[in-house]
């Protein structure tokens, strides 16, 4: 195995004949230089994005006239096509959804405030680290503490179905001081990652580097009583990796039950790390459960975000040369160090993209029906409304429209649409 390097603005390879799951699959990404999240796609399958690939999904110049993004700081997007981002200088969480599936949320109906500082719940959003989808299909927030609120995860929930989050106990602590605490203390929380109905923390604080592992093992409503916040990988790990400072978290979709974390290691590494429970003891600190998959040194480098691919292939941001970089593991011997297994998706020569930062696979809302995005209206998407029904959370299967509900509404457009596929 050899250390690969990719300098930006210098290398760009295509993928050839391994392009095809990567094309037609859209992706999100945030841009806070700019304050824009662009939308790419490779529309004619050529393994990389070309500059009429790359469209604006939400600016300030959207027609309901949602306040205009300054610092998006952290993205995810459901499979059913919501997205939602946090912005740090606004300290507000934003939801989007392209309802008329023209490629952007900038019309009407398809961008809110989800909450704000005026939440009813007294939740602080000063500092969103993380975001995801979550148990339940609900949204899961993190916030970074400081003088504005806590160290916390937090769950949202549109009770009231209005829309936001903004009510009275539509924001509840997921993980609260029973982790992190009280106030702003030793935690840095960062990005989260749900496998199932488990989820996984990366810290990124001196002295507490490493994942976490956090379960509602009693069905509370929290994660953080006694046993069900603790360490998942730590520098205590017995595989003679000592983590870092670093953000993104990511589960291996080619893997079920693995992680990926990035860190920035000493001498100026970027490392991507993988995380394996081998023996089920609910931890990755044993022999040969953290692998350093990937390695870059190259000046300027700045790792910010990856996305996991069921293929195999990560895609991994990089803020120093704002281009975004595929790893593919050609010798599938386990990593993507060797030659030519880092090779750039996205130049961004122009630049169109001002800073490159979260990046995250855009599901589609092409199909109205479409509840599991297989491109096809069909009886598992009755099943998913029907086994929801009556059910809130944004991100449920059979949750298909632009509530955050599965009703009567999702219901109709499963049956009106019937055995209509994409064309």
């Amino acid at each position: 195995m050899r250390a690969s390097t990719v300098v930006p603005g210098v290398l760009l390879a295509t993928l050839g004949c391994a392009s095809s799951a990567l094309s037609q699959q859209a992706y999100v990404i945030n841009d806070r230089t700019n304050d824009v999240i662009w939308r790419v796609v490779d529309l004619d399958a050529s393994g990389v994005i070309d500059e009429n690939e790359v469209f604006a999904y939400f600016t300030g110049a959207n027609a309901p006239g949602t306040l205009p993004p300054q610092n998006p700081s952290t993205l995810t997007a459901s499979s059913n096509g919501w997205v939602a981002m946090g912005d740090q200088i606004n300290r507000l969480i934003y939801l989007l959804r392209d309802n008329n599936a023209d490629g952007d949320a900038d019309d009407l109906g398809e961008s809110v405030v989800y909450a704000d500082a005026t939440n009813l719940s007294g939740a602080s959003f000063a500092f969103p680290t993380g975001a995801a989808f979550g148990p339940g299909g609900h949204l899961y927030i993190v916030n970074a503490g400081n003088a504005f609120g806590p160290d916390a995860v937090y769950r949202l929930v549109d009770l009231d179905n209005n829309g936001d989050c903004n009510g009275p106990g539509e924001v509840t602590f997921y993980l609260g001081e029973g982790a992190f605490g009280p106030g702003n203390g030793p935690f840095s929380p960062q990005e989260i990652a749900f496998i199932g109905d488990v989820g996984y923390l990366r810290n990124s604080s001196a002295g507490l580097h490493g994942v976490w592992r956090f379960e509602d093992l009693d069905s509370n409503g929290v994660a953080d009583d006694a046993g069900e916040f603790t360490v998942f990988f730590d520098a205590t790990n017995q595989s003679g990796i000592v983590p870092a400072a670093g953000f993104p978290l990511e589960a291996d979709l080619a893997r079920p039950g693995s992680l990926y974390f990035l860190d920035i290691a000493p001498g100026a590494v970027d490392r991507l790390i993988r995380l394996t429970d081998l023996n089920a003891d609910n931890d990755a600190n044993d022999t040969g459960e953290a692998v350093i998959v990937y390695e870059n040194a190259a000046s300027g480098f700045t790792a910010i975000d990856v996305v996991s691919l069921a293929d195999g292939r990560v895609l991994m941001t990089d803020a120093g040369g704002d281009i975004v970089i595929v790893l593919e593991d050609l010798n599938s011997d386990g990593d993507f160090m060797d030659a030519g297994e880092a090779t750039v998706w996205f130049a961004n020569s122009t630049p169109l993209l001002g800073d490159v930062r979260q990046m995250s696979p855009l599901g589609s809302t092409a199909l109205p029906g479409d509840t599991n995005a297989d491109g096809v209206v069909n009886f598992a998407d009755l099943n998913n409304v029907l086994s929801n029904f009556g059910l809130l959370g944004l991100a449920l299967p059979g949750n298909v429209n632009s509530d955050a509900q599965v009703n009567f509404a999702d219901l109709n457009l499963i049956l009106s649409n019937f055995g209509s596929s994409k064309p």
